[in-house]
C-alpha cells in the first residue's frame, strides 16, 4: 500500500505540476460525467473501432440515471485519503468515481468498465492556491489545472488525451502510466471485493 500511495501521488503531482491553470469547474461524485470523450489522434489501435467501441460504452454508461447500488469505500492512496463511489446495475459494476486528496489539491477519477475490464479513465486534476496548512489557504481559489483521458480495448491501453499536450506526449512516453492505471483499478477491485473494506488490502 505505501509504494503505490507513494507511486500515485507522485505521478499527481508531477501531473499537476506540467499543466497549467484553467477555469475551475465542479464534477459530482453523485452522478456520472456528461463530458465528450473526444477521441482526437491515436496511438496505433488495437481494432479499427476500438475508439467507437469505447465511446458508445461510455455514452451508455453516462445514460444509466437509476442505479440499482452506489456503494462508497475510503481509500487511502494519497496524502489526505480519499473516497470512491462503485456504481452497480443489475448486478455488474459498471463504473467507480474516485476522489484523491493531497496536500496540494485534489484529483477525481472515473473508471468505465466494460465487461469487468477497465474501457475508459477520465482525470481531472486541480491544485490549492497553497498548501494546505499555510495561512494562505483558500479552498475557493482552487483551479483545475488538467483533464487526462485514458482508453483501453481488451485491457490494453491504446490511446492517451492530455489538456496539456507535454503532459500528453509524457503520458505516452512513459512506461509506468499504464501500470499506474491498473494498480490503482486493482485496488479499486480489491476493496469492492472486501466487502468495500480497505483494510487488508495489499498490493
Amino acid at each position: 500500500m505505501k509504494y503505490l500511495t507513494i507511486l500515485s501521488f507522485g505521478l499527481l503531482l508531477g501531473f499537476a505540476s506540467c499543466q497549467g491553470n484553467n477555469t475551475k469547474q465542479s464534477h459530482n461524485t453523485d452522478s456520472t460525467t456528461t463530458k465528450d470523450i473526444n477521441p482526437g489522434d491515436t496511438i496505433t489501435n488495437p481494432e479499427p473501432d476500438s475508439t467507437l467501441i469505447v465511446r458508445e460504452n461510455f455514452n451508455r454508461i453516462n445514460a444509466i440515471k437509476d442505479w440499482d447500488k452506489i456503494d462508497s469505500a475510503e481509500i487511502h492512496e494519497s496524502t489526505e485519503g480519499g473516497i470512491a463511489k462503485y456504481y452497480t446495475k443489475n448486478n455488474v459494476l459498471e463504473l467507480i468515481k474516485v476522489r484523491n486528496y493531497g496536500e496540494g489539491g485534489y484529483t477525481f477519477q472515473d473508471f468505465y468498465l466494460k465487461n469487468g475490464k477497465l474501457s475508459f479513465v477520465f482525470e481531472e486534476l486541480y491544485n490549492y492556491n497553497t498548501h494546505i496548512i499555510d495561512p494562505k489557504f483558500d479552498i475557493g481559489k482552487t483551479k483545475k489545472v488538467g483533464e487526462v483521458r485514458y482508453y483501453y480495448f481488451e485491457d490494453k491501453l491504446f490511446n492517451i488525451i492530455a489538456t496539456d499536450k507535454e503532459n500528453e506526449k509524457y503520458l505516452k512516453d512513459d512506461k509506468d502510466t499504464d501500470k499506474y492505471i491498473k494498480d490503482m483499478f486493482d485496488v479499486l477491485i480489491k476493496i469492492k471485493d472486501n466487502n468495500f473494506n480497505p483494510k487488508g488490502i495489499s498490493e
